[in-house]
C-alpha cells in the first residue's frame, strides 16, 4: 500500500508529537431523506450482502434476492440513521433515540450497547477499520465516545469537531501517529483527525452539510462524501475534492468487494460505479 504524504496535514498536526496520544472497514451513513423510500444508510455484511436502511426497514440484498431484517424494538421516537460493519464483520445500527445496537446474525437478534453511554442521542458512529470491537459514537453536546470492547464500556475521548457531526468514518489510511484517521461529515464540510484525537481540522475546502461519507478500503486515500445529494471524491485523503456525476440524487454510500463503490439514492435505488465511471443498477 502506498504511503501518503500530506504537506498541509503534517504542518497542521506537527504539535501532536509533543502530546500524549492516548470499521468494515467502511462506515456508511446518511440523514433521513424526505422520501420514505430513500436509502438512508448502506453497509456490507460479512457474506458480501448489501444491507440497506430505507425508511424504518432494513433489508439484506444478495444475488438479486432481498430479505427484510427486523429492527430492534425501541421507542417510536427512535430514528435509525447509521449502519456500520466492524473489522470482525459484525453489523451495527445507530441513530438519535436509538443509541448503538449490534446485530447477531446467527440468532437474528439485536443487542443494545447503550449501558454506559450518557444518553441515546447518537447522530453518527463508526467502527475501527482494523481493530475488532473498537467503536466510535458521537452524541452532539456530550461529545465523542470510544469503546474498545465492542460497546460494553464507552469512554469520552474528545469533544469532536466544532460543527455537529452527521456522518462518521474510521480509515486505515497511512500517515497517522496512531492506528488510522477519523473523517467526520459535519454541517460545514469534512473534518479530519488522526485517531489520537489530538486535533480536528478541515479536510480540504469542501463546504456544505455532509450527509454520508465512505472510503475505499483497498485504496484508503480515496474518500467520498455527499453534500446536498451530490457525490464528491477526494483521491488524496481529503486534501482536494472533485464532483462526480450520478444520474440520481445520492443519499448513502458503501464499498462492496465485488462491485466497488455503491450508492443509495433518493429514489430507493442502488447503483454501482463501473470502470468507465458509468452507473448501473445493482443486481440487474
Amino acid at each position: 500500500m502506498r504511503a501518503i504524504v500530506h504537506s498541509t496535514t503534517k504542518a497542521a498536526w506537527g504539535f501532536c508529537v509533543f502530546t500524549l496520544a492516548i470499521v468494515l472497514p467502511a462506515l456508511v451513513q446518511a440523514q433521513s431523506a424526505d422520501d420514505a423510500q430513500s436509502v438512508k444508510a448502506l453497509t456490507i455484511s460479512s457474506s458480501g450482502a448489501l444491507l440497506t436502511l430505507q425508511g424504518s426497514d432494513l433489508f439484506a440484498m444478495e444475488g438479486g434476492t432481498s430479505t427484510k431484517i427486523a429492527l430492534p424494538a425501541t421507542d417510536q421516537s427512535a430514528q435509525p440513521t447509521t449502519l456500520a460493519r466492524g473489522a470482525d464483520g459484525r453489523v451495527y445500527l445507530a441513530g438519535p433515540g436509538l443509541g448503538v445496537w449490534r446485530y447477531d446474525g446467527a440468532g437474528e437478534s439485536w443487542q443494545s450497547l447503550n449501558n454506559t453511554l450518557p444518553d441515546l442521542g447518537v447522530t453518527a458512529m463508526a467502527a475501527h477499520a482494523t481493530q475488532p470491537g473498537t467503536l466510535y459514537a458521537y452524541l452532539g453536546k456530550d461529545g465523542m465516545f470510544r469503546s474498545r470492547d465492542g460497546g460494553a464500556e464507552w469512554v469520552k475521548v474528545d469533544s469532536g469537531p466544532q460543527e455537529p457531526v452527521q456522518a462518521f468514518l474510521h480509515s486505515d489510511m497511512p500517515g497517522s501517529m496512531e492506528s488510522g484517521w477519523l473523517f467526520a461529515g459535519t454541517t460545514r464540510g469534512v473534518s479530519r483527525s488522526m485517531d489520537c484525537f489530538c486535533f480536528w481540522g478541515d479536510a480540504g475546502d469542501l463546504r456544505g452539510k455532509v450527509s454520508a461519507i465512505s472510503y475505499n478500503p483497498a485504496a484508503p486515500e480515496n474518500v467520498y462524501a455527499v453534500i446536498e445529494r451530490q457525490l464528491h471524491h477526494s483521491a488524496d485523503g481529503g486534501e482536494t475534492w472533485t464532483s462526480l456525476k450520478v444520474p440520481q440524487p445520492v443519499t448513502a454510500l458503501a464499498f462492496s468487494p465485488s462491485q466497488g463503490l455503491v450508492v443509495g439514492t433518493a429514489n430507493g435505488n442502488l447503483l454501482a460505479r463501473g470502470a468507465a465511471d458509468e452507473w448501473t443498477p445493482v443486481h440487474e
